[in-house]
């Protein structure tokens, strides 16, 4: 048997249950979770902001998971017991439109751990052979666990979406998990990061992760920022908040021919476009949607060259994952929260 934290209903403690231990199909593997990340997502099944069909009750979360592989189906090559890796948690259906031209992240048929399926709020974790992404030994399961998504998130945006490079200027909005690996990842195309963020120790955080400038977003940023490029604006937004509040001076900070890129979401807020201004900056908004697993690949070797560094502010025991959700709720911790097993 195994442990288990289980959304029963919402906005509610999670729920500890004991659980039979899955056994691995043919093709699939089992992980014995070693550590997993929370963020602002889990929350908002927490709150019912996801609905059914995605989240059904009861609901068992996780998707941030790194772990050894305990058993292995009897068809699966290339996994063997005691690898340790990552979980790449979109399961695509391969042979869709979005995945036969190489853009799994977006399957008409995606299955996700922690969402459409069981996640890694438990002891063990049955995942796809393909969805594991190994991991050197040596690195501390903590730190690796929120590649697969606070990293990997980041990195889709800005390299496959913004398409950041060498001597541009790019804007962060908001110094969070997402955002401080984004600054790394910005610096690393050789980029002048600008970070806003309405909190000073975030803000400071940003300045140790690389941020070249930091703007308290009760400022005029527009203005702000028209100022630091002369006037242009900048190439890049990163959108890590999502929220109206801070889309309305996001897209204004653009220079002409800008790119927007929306990365965090607001469940039931919508974004209200000034078309005029759309149509006379040629400006670029997109929509950013995880990663593929390829770029997920690309973090890991960035981290194991001590090229990015995992921004992990405290760790909780599995146990107390409660208090850790508290604590998540109530915005008292900078960088990632991670449960230890």
């Amino acid at each position: 048997m195994m442990k288990a934290m289980i959304l029963t209903e919402y906005n509610r403690p999670l729920h500890a249950v004991q659980m039979a231990i899955p056994e691995p199909g043919e093709d699939e593997v089992l992980v014995r979770v070693k550590a997993c990340g929370l963020c602002q997502t889990d929350l908002k099944i927490i709150r019912g902001e996801i609905p059914a069909p995605i989240i059904n009750l009861p609901h068992l979360s996780g998707h941030e998971v790194a772990g050894e592989v305990v058993a292995v189906g009897t068809r699966v090559s290339g996994v063997k017991v005691g690898d340790i890796g990552l979980v790449y948690i979109y399961v695509s259906c391969h042979c869709c439109e979005y995945c036969l031209t190489g853009r799994q992240n977006i399957c008409a048929n995606v299955r996700r751990i922690g969402f459409e399926l069981p996640g890694g709020f438990a002891e063990y974790l049955r995942i796809p052979a393909a969805s594991l992404c190994k991991f050197k030994k040596g690195f501390a399961f903590q730190q690796m666990a929120i590649l697969s998504d606070a990293v990997a998130t980041a990195y889709h945006a800005i390299m496959s979406l913004a398409r950041v490079s060498a001597g541009q200027d790019v804007m962060i909005v908001g110094a969070g998990g997402l955002g401080l690996h984004g600054i790394q990842i910005a610096k690393l195309c050789g980029a002048r990061v600008i970070v806003v963020d309405k909190e000073p120790a975030a803000l400071d955080l940003a300045k140790e992760m690389g941020a070249d400038v930091l703007l308290d977003q009760r400022l005029n940023i527009p203005q702000e920022v028209n100022r630091l490029t002369n006037g242009y604006g900048v190439d890049a937004v990163l959108e890590f908040v999502g929220r109206n509040e801070s889309l309305s001076w996001s897209l204004p900070s653009l220079k002409r021919g800008g790119t927007l890129v929306l990365v965090g979401y607001a469940p039931q807020q919508r974004f209200p476009l000034d078309t005029m201004a759309m149509h006379y900056n040629e400006w670029h908004v997109i929509g950013s949607r995880y990663c593929h697993k390829h770029e997920l690949i690309q973090v890991i070797r960035l981290v194991e060259e001590g090229k990015i560094k995992p921004c992990v502010s405290k760790t909780f025991p599995f146990d107390d994952i409660n208090e850790a959700l508290a604590v998540l709720q109530n915005g008292k911790a900078l960088g990632r929260i991670v449960l230890t097993y």
